[in-house]
């Protein structure tokens, strides 16, 4: 009995590896840090090392014949600057999916909306719309509002179809917030052809609603991009931005600008954010880069740079400065 139970296990470890050779599995991150000096209204400057959106993730795929796969991804968030890891292990994403010649369905937590990444991810182009130099905008951070987020999309459903002519779209359902009952919908659709990048993206929760379109192109050396949202709800205001890039050689010198309206009702409540950035690239994987980012609050708007700021960077002006390190692997 124990020899026929000792001669399974054997012929169970055995046969593994060939179930395992029909699927893939890729470990993939990114470690973003920066030394800089950062300002919050009239306090003074402090200076600290500052993460970027560092995180850590698994993704695979099986085939399993016909056109279809099997897919997942999984990823987790962390401050390089403190082997702290986010509020929740897998925080940043888990999704399982099927891809099929008809498109591909994913369930489960998305790290963001598809609208963000037709728009605003392209703009922020100059350090992947992170940290103290991420777009403030976008995310309608405004008097009165702050109910649209493009943070994660929990319990989700999301169907993205198969690409044709150039063109691919998106649609996300997600599980309302805490403290809400209207579930969030996001939509998406994307064009690229040759020099040609373009995107557009909705989103709703509730009586808050978002529209924004991006437009992108190459011209050799130069790279232009911008976007133009309308916001309606509670917070009727556009918001617009606009990036340039030229490269030469493995140098990369960046210009963002963007633009927050008045707010319908809201006297005094527009604001302005602006960076340069160069970026060196040391390889594909490997960059290091200097900067400098401010964000003008001075119609007394209630937006902020970045989250870490907190609350007491919530309506004041920001400006910040310095150089860091990024390596994906």
């Amino acid at each position: 009995m124990k020899k026929s139970l000792v001669l399974t296990a054997i012929a169970a470890t055995l046969a593994a590896p060939a179930a395992f050779a029909q699927s893939s599995v890729t470990i993939y991150g990114r470690l973003n840090v920066a030394a800089e000096s950062q300002k919050i209204g009239d306090g003074d400057r402090n200076n600290v090392i500052q993460d970027y959106n560092s995180r850590i993730g698994f993704k695979g795929e099986e085939d399993l014949g016909g056109g279809m796969k099997g897919l997942f991804l999984i990823e987790s968030g962390f401050d390089a600057s403190t082997g702290k890891s986010g509020s929740a292990f897998w925080g940043r994403e888990s999704w399982v999916g099927l891809a099929t010649r008809f498109g591909t369905v994913k369930l489960g937590n998305m790290s963001a909306s598809e609208a963000y990444y037709a728009t605003a991810d392209w703009i922020g182009m100059h350090n992947h719309d992170t940290g103290p130099t991420e777009d403030a905008f976008y995310s309608v951070v405004g008097a009165g509002s702050g109910t649209i987020a493009y943070g994660n999309l929990k319990n989700a459903v999301a169907y993205y179809t198969p690409v044709v002519a150039g063109f691919v779209g998106h649609a996300q359902v997600a599980e309302a917030t805490a403290g809400s009952e209207d579930k969030i919908y996001s939509g998406a659709v994307n064009y690229d052809r040759g020099p040609l990048h373009l995107g557009l993206g909705y989103e709703q929760h509730g009586d808050d609603k978002q529209t924004v379109g991006r437009a992108v192109y190459e011209l050799g050396a130069f790279t232009f991009g911008g976007y133009y949202g309308q916001v309606s709800g509670d917070s009727k205001h556009n918001i617009w931005r606009v990036s340039g890039m030229y490269t030469l050689g493995n140098n990369e010198l960046h210009l963002n600008y963007g633009q927050a309206g008045k707010i319908d009702g809201v006297p005094d409540s527009g604001a302005n954010q602006w960076t340069a950035q160069w970026n060196y690239n040391l390889s594909k994987r490997t960059k290091v880069y200097a900067f400098y980012s401010k964000l003008n609050n001075d119609d007394n708007a209630a937006y902020q740079a970045f989250a870490d700021a907190g609350s007491q960077g919530l309506g004041q002006n920001f400006s910040s400065y310095g150089a860091g390190i990024r390596h994906n692997f």
